[in-house]
């Protein structure tokens, strides 16, 4: 038996068969909401008012002047339903701030120097070519002038597969599911309008010459419509580690005649070419004696450890917890987020940092880090990341979900013990992928000389409270270091220097991937750092010797 459901005010309406979701009616429907937890409830993006039919009460959130309201990822059809979307339903615009516009890439970017030698041919003063990182959550895109090797105009975007997960797993398993096709072709049109966006006021896109992406090892086979299933499954077995060229036609983007796009290659199946990029141009693969570390944190959490003779590299499942995902008030960095925290235990004081002031609207990864290390330095959370009752009751809000802090005056954004323990979850996996990588090389201590971190939530991060917390290890301030974007600044490197583009593939060889599933005491590790800072506190002072 099928069953009508329409979407309202769009009109868009399909029939789907007995105890299928809403959400899965809204993909044979083409409407677009958003479920980026991948359907498991997680999220609270996909909320929808029921206008006209029955659903089964237990699945009845609230109700609002008596429609029910329900999450269309676990709503199943059991009859004609008539449906208003109540979530974020389409991507806010990610505004390019022209930072590097102007920039020499082989100046300010070369961890050694580098004469300027294009990975093809230039025949022209206006001919260009594209750096790109294709992140899991945005996109990051320079176009350069290849005579010169100046930046002449840069775009971001959010990623558009986001709505079909927030995470690479949920993304994989949507292109099991036959959306594949819907995957590539969206994010190849992002790419495109990005390239439009940043090459306005250039005469003619035929002058693109080549492009240089970056990504982890999903993002490239979505890109490239490679099927990833292997990539999930146990062992990991992606397509390929390294693809060959493809001509930009092939992807709808704009270039002449024969145009390559080259894709990074990647270590294994969980650390792709936008971590090796990153680390080589970190100098990773020139660096003298020394043990240096790398920690790309996103979506996901990608680490190296190592130097120039060698380096270990392994991916923890972090979650999108530092972005903002699966938390029930997260939201990305953008206007109206908490970023920042102090609390004063003694007078009860909170005091927030919102991006672009005015109203909070939520919390994005970086406030959520902030909030967590102030509310733990003040008492009113324990180790485990529950309230304590030092909480002041001003403060406090109880709901379906626990205890939670008001963040607004109305205490409808809040920061709950659900959302603290998706946070702990998610450093707990960072650093016990660090401790686990130490441990591979031997008992013997060893110790970090500099440690680098990057990703596009990288920049926001405040370095204090990761380590108060427990994210990274209790260096010494001075022995960290930022690389804004190691996987869009290696593309750049790339596409200007020839050697530099080499370089990534010889270290490659000196580079060993590490399943932390193989490794028998990551677990252990992932327990002992699920408290705030740790378990063991001395722990976190690893690498120091």
């Amino acid at each position: 038996m099928a069953h009508q459901v329409t979407f309202s005010p769009s009109g868009r309406s399909t029939l789907v068969p007995d105890g299928a979701t809403i959400l899965h009616a809204a993909e044979l429907a083409a409407e677009p909401i958003g479920a980026e937890c991948g359907g498991r409830g997680a999220c609270g993006r996909c909320l929808v008012r029921i206008l006209r039919g029955e659903v089964p009460e237990y699945r009845i959130l609230q109700r609002e002047a008596g429609f029910p309201h329900v999450l269309a990822c676990l709503t199943p059809v059991h009859g004609p339903l008539s449906v208003l979307p109540l979530g974020e339903a389409q991507l806010p615009k990610l505004i390019s701030r022209d930072r590097n516009t102007g920039l020499a890439p082989l100046q300010a970017w070369a961890p050694w120097p580098l004469k300027l030698d294009p990975i093809v041919e230039s025949h022209g003063a206006e001919d260009l070519g594209v750096a790109l990182d294709i992140g899991t959550t945005t996109l990051r895109l320079l176009l350069i002038r290849l005579s010169d090797g100046l930046i002449t105009g840069e775009a971001g975007a959010y990623n558009p597969q986001i709505p079909r997960g927030a995470d690479v797993i949920s993304r994989i398993v949507a292109a099991e599911k036959g959306f594949l096709g819907e995957l590539a072709s969206s994010v190849r049109g992002a790419i495109g309008s990005m390239i439009a966006e940043a090459a306005a006021g250039h005469a003619g896109l035929g002058r693109i010459r080549a492009y240089v992406v970056a990504g982890n090892v999903t993002m490239i086979h979505l890109l490239l419509a490679a099927d990833p299933s292997g990539i999930r499954r146990v062992p990991s077995q992606p397509c390929a580690l390294a693809f060959p060229p493809v001509d930009a036609s092939e992807l709808g983007w704009p270039g002449g005649d024969r145009t390559p796009v080259y894709t990074v290659p990647a270590a294994g199946g969980w650390v792709g070419g936008d971590i090796v990029a990153g680390a080589v141009r970190a100098g990773f693969s020139r660096s003298p004696e020394g043990m240096s570390l790398y920690v790309d944190l996103g979506t996901n959490g990608e680490i190296v450890l190592g130097g120039a003779d060698f380096a270990l590299a392994c991916a923890c499942s972090a979650g999108p917890a530092f972005e903002g995902g699966g938390i029930r008030c997260g939201m990305r960095a953008d206007r109206g987020a908490v970023d920042g925290a102090s609390v004063n235990a003694e007078t009860g004081a909170v005091q927030l940092s919102v991006i672009g002031g005015g109203r909070v609207r939520g919390v994005c990864g970086s406030g959520l880090i902030a909030l967590t290390d102030a509310l733990f330095r003040a008492g009113w959370i324990d180790r485990s990341g529950q309230f304590t009752g030092r909480l002041p009751a001003g403060r406090r809000v109880e709901g379906k979900w626990g205890t939670a802090l008001a963040l607004s005056e109305d205490g409808k954004v809040a920061l709950w013990e659900r959302d603290l323990a998706s946070l702990i979850r998610a450093k707990a996996a960072v650093f016990a992928g660090i401790r686990s990588l130490l441990d591979a090389l031997g008992p013997d201590p060893h110790t970090i000389d500099r440690a680098i971190v990057s990703g596009n939530f990288g920049r926001f991060l405040n370095l204090p409270a990761a380590l108060g917390i427990g994210l990274l290890p209790s260096l010494p301030l001075g022995r960290y270091g930022y690389v804004d974007n190691g996987s869009l600044e290696g593309a750049a490197l790339g596409l200007l220097s020839r050697q530099f583009f080499a370089e990534i593939a010889s270290y490659l060889g000196r580079v060993t991937y590490v399943d932390l599933a193989d490794l028998p005491r990551y677990m252990d590790e992932f327990v002992g750092a699920s408290f705030l800072p740790h378990t063991s506190p001395e722990l976190l002072r690893v690498g120091t010797n």
